[in-house]
């Protein structure tokens, strides 16, 4: 059995536990939610970035086709409003080489998600060059 004198030295240490304690899992906390919150901005930059890159790739499909089949201008832009390009836009730079009695065509697309003032904002260029 402790004598009591030694009861009165331990008086406020349970507290002190207590406001650490309390402290340490206010930190973990915060960091879990700055941890959640870079991650989802992080996904929804990706997701812009791949809206844009297949902008982009549409711009180079349609600009092969316009280059081969139909008569175009040195740019083209296009708007897409369908399905998960929705708010999309392709811009297509159209040119073409003669060698050796050959036509060579090159396209250059760049994609866009949003305004380039939205945070949401995103641009992708792809370009190719072929022989039909």
């Amino acid at each position: 059995m402790q004598p009591k004198h030694l009861f009165k030295y331990q008086q406020g240490v349970s507290i002190i536990a207590a406001v650490f304690l309390i402290t340490a899992l206010a930190l973990l906390a915060t960091a879990a939610v700055q941890l959640t919150s870079t991650s989802q901005q992080s996904l929804s930059q990706e997701i812009t970035s791949v809206k844009a890159y297949f902008a982009a790739q549409t711009g180079l499909q349609w600009g092969m086709y316009q280059s081969v089949y139909a008569t175009t201008g040195s740019t083209q832009t296009i708007t897409l409003s369908k399905g998960g390009l929705s708010g999309t836009t392709a811009t297509i730079t159209f040119s073409s080489n003669n060698i050796d009695s050959n036509t060579y065509y090159q396209i250059s697309s760049t994609g866009k998600y949003a305004t380039a003032t939205s945070p949401e904002y995103s641009s992708r260029q792809l370009r190719v060059k072929f022989k039909p």
